[in-house]
Parts: structure tokens; C-alpha cells; sequence
């Protein structure tokens, strides 16, 4: 290393640097920021067709502006956790359900089983997070949540 240093900041800022990588920084921060909201308005207008996509784009912004002022901000790692609670045990019941048991429920909201079974695999990642496993609690979580989810499939289906 001809700097001396192993961080990206540091050697654009030894290399003269400096205003580019705040550039970059400003860019990648703003257009993805710009893209996270417009997602939540849209996503919001999706499941709520009257809402006005835009709008709720500006608001969950002027949230998100208002929480980074009020909250601290130093330390979001029990906030990434909390949300990768989520997706995984989501994940499991909707590829067992739609790949194994080719369930296409698009009539309908929302199905009781299915919910049980992903709200028993959050319950499940928030216990395996004190535990370390060679595979990692997120890939344990996704196996046990699937797992479940084929059983529901089974017992169901054999009482229809």
C-alpha cells in the first residue's frame, strides 16, 4: 500500500481525493435514500390503492428525517436484526408454499397458517440469536421455518 492505510476514505483523502469521495458519498446516500422512500410510498399504494404513492414517499422521508434527528443513531445493530427476524422466516413459508405446494392464493389477503407459521419462525430467530451454529441462525431459522411450513401444508391438505 503506498499510503499506509487499508481504509478507502483515508487513501482517496492521502490521494487528494477528498471532495470526490464526499461526492460519492452525497450521491450513493441520496439516490438510494430516494429510492428506499419511493419504494415504501409505492409499496404503501400497492396494498392501499387510494393512497397516493408520492405523497406517502414524502412522509415516510419526513419520518425518517425526524427519527435520524431525534434518535441516536450511533448503534442500529438491534434495529438490523430485528428486520432480518423478519424476511427469513417469511422467506421459508412463501417458497414452500408457492414452489412445493404450488399454494397460489392471490384471492385471498392473507391465510392464518401461513401467519402462525412465520410469526413461530420470528419467535424462533429471536431465540436462535443467543447461540452460535456453524451454519449461522439465519440459515437454521429458514430450515426450521420451512420444515413447519411443509407440516401446516400436510395437515391441512390431508384434512381438505
Amino acid at each position: 500500500m503506498m499510503t499506509g492505510e487499508s481504509d478507502i476514505a483515508q487513501i482517496m483523502l492521502k490521494a487528494g481525493l477528498g471532495i470526490s469521495a464526499l461526492i460519492i458519498i452525497i450521491l450513493s446516500t441520496v439516490t438510494t435514500t430516494f429510492l428506499d422512500a419511493f419504494s415504501a410510498g409505492i409499496s404503501f399504494q400497492s396494498i392501499i390503492s387510494k393512497a397516493d404513492g408520492l405523497i406517502i414517499g414524502l412522509l415516510v422521508t419526513f419520518i425518517g428525517t425526524l427519527c435520524a434527528l431525534v434518535f441516536p443513531m450511533d448503534d442500529i445493530t438491534n434495529f438490523l436484526y430485528f428486520i432480518g427476524s423478519i424476511f427469513p422466516p417469511m422467506i421459508a413459508v412463501m417458497i414452500v408454499s408457492f414452489f412445493v405446494f404450488h399454494d397460489h392464493s392471490e384471492h385471498q389477503d392473507y391465510q392464518w397458517m401461513n401467519l402462525l407459521i412465520w410469526l413461530i419462525g420470528f419467535i424462533c430467530y429471536r431465540l436462535l440469536m443467543h447461540y452460535e451454529y456453524t451454519l449461522g441462525y439465519t440459515l437454521v431459522d429458514l430450515m426450521i421455518t420451512g420444515i413447519l411450513t411443509y407440516l401446516g401444508y400436510k395437515l391441512h391438505f390431508k384434512k381438505s
